[in-house]
């Protein structure tokens, strides 16, 4: 007698046993899913509002808002969201056979917004990774003859618990060389 130990998609362990003339009684089934292991298998969206306030002393002078969907299951199922420019940054030259064909190298940076999150539930509540990177480009230094762009770079990066439909502040951060200062707040939402 034949011992059954793959099953077809959407054939039960009954009927395949039957067809094949071994009996249900040496027919194996598949054990249910624990809760955890269903989790993994289907898991659920949520919805990431964030909302970018810039100050200037105490005056408002400008708001970001930015969606997301991120499933909840950790690390390994993480959303990440990119916008701006690539910046062309010279890291070097060369002249060929004459002076006339000079040869430059560029690099190209990342500038702009970039959003890495993560969620993962636990117990009740729900445990949120997030890394917020904003850069941009600053004034040129100059380097013998050389220009080199000065970028201005802001990160925050941690884990909090977070709520579905209350909005949480993630931090404060002053932008370097100014009077100004970033407000980053999220707010999880169901995914309808």
């Amino acid at each position: 007698m034949r011992r059954l130990t793959k099953f077809a998609s959407g054939v039960s362990a009954l009927a395949l046993a039957t067809a094949l003339g071994t009996g249900a009684a040496h027919a194996q089934t598949p054990a249910p899913m624990h809760a955890a292991e269903s989790a993994q298998a289907n898991p659920k969206s949520y919805r990431l509002v964030w909302t970018i306030t810039e100050m200037d002393g105490g005056k408002q002078v400008g708001t970001q808002h930015y969606a997301m969907v991120v499933l909840a299951g950790g690390r390994a199922l993480r959303t990440t969201m990119k916008m701006g420019s690539k910046v062309p940054i010279v890291t070097g030259s060369y002249s060929g056979n004459s002076a006339a064909s000079v040869q430059t190298q560029f690099q190209y940076l990342d500038v702009g917004l970039n959003i890495d999150a993560s969620l993962e539930e636990i117990g009740n509540g729900l445990r949120l990774q997030a890394k917020v990177e904003q850069s941009s480009v600053a004034d040129e230094k100059l380097t013998g003859e050389i220009r080199e762009p000065v970028i201005r770079q802001t990160v925050m990066e941690g884990t909090s618990m977070v709520s579905l439909n209350k909005p949480l502040r993630l931090g404060s951060l002053d932008v370097p060389g100014s009077t100004r200062h970033l407000d980053i707040e999220v707010e999880l939402e169901n995914v309808k």
